[in-house]
């Protein structure tokens, strides 16, 4: 299933499989820059004289950091927009940085639902695990979170 409308989608619909839009978004330099100089100051997140001679960077480029807060709020915008209950994050079983993320380039969040099930244990509670990722307008990967949630089961 891939929808536009989800302001009526309950945990007992979601499916295995389940593909959801999660939004756009360009991240500024200067944004960049601040986000790196508070959470990750390593040069080549701070200016571009520190990629001249770095193996891995054109230029300077986003904290990976950074781009998985996107992907995260990205997530978390999703389900205020659900009739899902989040309670909450039951853990991170995979983050990935594939490809550096670069000033000015437009990005757009996707997620597929890995696993849904009833809590056995706990009678109301379920838990979802979703494949979040964050593409590059050529469609290139750049970060990808597995990210497993606690949700009120309907």
């Amino acid at each position: 299933m891939s929808r536009k409308d989800v302001s009526q989608l309950r945990f007992r619909e979601l499916k295995v499989g389940d593909r959801f839009h999660l939004g756009e978004r360009t991240l500024r330099r200067e944004e960049m820059i601040e986000f790196a100089s508070k959470y990750d100051p390593q040069p080549f997140h701070l200016e571009d004289a520190a990629t001249r001679e770095h193996p891995l960077f054109e230029r300077m480029s986003a904290s990976g950091w950074h781009s998985a807060l996107v992907l995260h709020l990205f997530i978390a915008d999703f389900w205020k927009r659900t009739k899902l209950r989040g309670l909450a994050g039951a853990g991170v079983s995979e983050i990935k940085w594939a490809t550096p993320v670069y000033a000015g380039e437009p990005l757009h969040g996707e997620m597929e639902i890995e696993m849904v099930r009833v809590s056995a244990s706990k009678p109301g509670l379920g838990l979802v695990t979703m494949c979040a990722t964050l593409h590059k307008a050529d469609g290139q990967l750049a970060t990808r979170l597995k990210i497993t949630g606690v949700f009120e089961s309907d």
